[in-house]
């Protein structure tokens, strides 16, 4: 061969060559890009072999620890407190007007005056002594329906009356009058009574 034969079948060695790689960059270009692997890598099971999926399970809520004291120890519940008895002695219960009655009459604007009586109850009618102070003892009657009270003291020519209610048994509250009014107030003035448990002393 002449050395122009030699270059002809050099050219077309190349073209055949160039048309080949051609080709093949073709067949290449339609295969697909492989799948890349799941979040946190390792590798792709394998569809064909049968390798199952793994199941994606979501992490576990975690339980906050229960709170303790300083040093580790766990605090706990305190308990309440029991009540304590009260050191106040109960009232005594009365189940009639007997006994003896401490009187405060309350004028307005001045001191209190107290008083007793001492109070005997025989069905309705009630009757006793007003001990107006250690020498001065005026003797008393009256009514009492369950509730509402009236008792009568007669000292020279003066009436007094105590008119009101009890409660229990235990506790007055009234009115006291004088028939004439030692004073201009015709109206009364309002006092209390309270019924205290019976005494051994004797009034003088």
């Amino acid at each position: 061969m002449n050395l122009r034969q030699l270059v002809l079948v050099g050219l077309a060695a190349l073209a055949l060559g160039g048309a080949f790689a051609a080709q093949v960059g073709a067949s290449a270009a339609q295969v697909p890009p492989p799948t890349p692997p799941p979040p946190g890598g390792g590798a792709t099971p394998s569809v064909l072999t049968g390798t199952p999926v793994p199941t994606y399970t979501p992490p576990t809520a975690i339980t906050p620890a229960p709170s303790s004291t300083p040093g580790g120890r766990r605090r706990r519940a305190e308990a309440s407190p029991s009540a304590s008895p009260s050191e106040t002695p109960e009232p005594p219960q009365f189940s009639t007007m007997d006994g003896v009655w401490e009187v405060a009459v309350q004028p307005v604007g001045a001191r209190t005056l107290y008083s007793h009586l001492y109070l005997t109850q025989k069905a309705d009618q009630l009757s006793g002594t007003w001990a107006r102070s250690s020498k001065d003892r005026i003797p008393f009657t009256g009514t009492f329906d369950g509730r509402l009270f009236k008792l009568t003291a007669v000292a020279g020519s003066i009436t007094y009356m105590f008119n009101g209610y009890v409660e229990n048994f235990s506790d007055m509250v009234g009115l006291l009058t004088a028939n004439p009014p030692p004073t201009a107030d015709a109206r009364g003035i309002g006092f209390t009574a309270a019924h205290r448990k019976a005494s051994k002393d004797k009034v003088i």
